[in-house]
């Protein structure tokens, strides 16, 4: 049986091109540089997707729960 080494962590991380605050949660093993882990998920941020998404929660047309929804269409709310 493998035993785990490391921890996972969840890390706030700011985009450099468009400032935009995200959360990345990750598994990192003892070997791995954590600082250039961090820096490379800052780098690969997808500014164009992370907007879409603000907008959509903003406007309340984000992903809603279908189980709630398809209950509700059930008692015709």
């Amino acid at each position: 049986m493998s035993t785990r080494r490391g921890t996972a962590r969840a890390v706030r991380l700011n985009c450099p091109k468009c400032a935009a605050r995200f959360t990345v949660v990750a598994f990192l093993s003892n070997g791995i540089n954590a600082n250039e882990y961090w820096r490379a998920r800052s780098e690969e941020h997808d500014c164009e997707a992370h907007a879409k998404a603000l907008a959509a929660m903003q406007s309340g047309d984000g992903t809603k729960n279908p189980l709630k929804a398809s209950k509700a269409a059930a008692k015709g709310k």
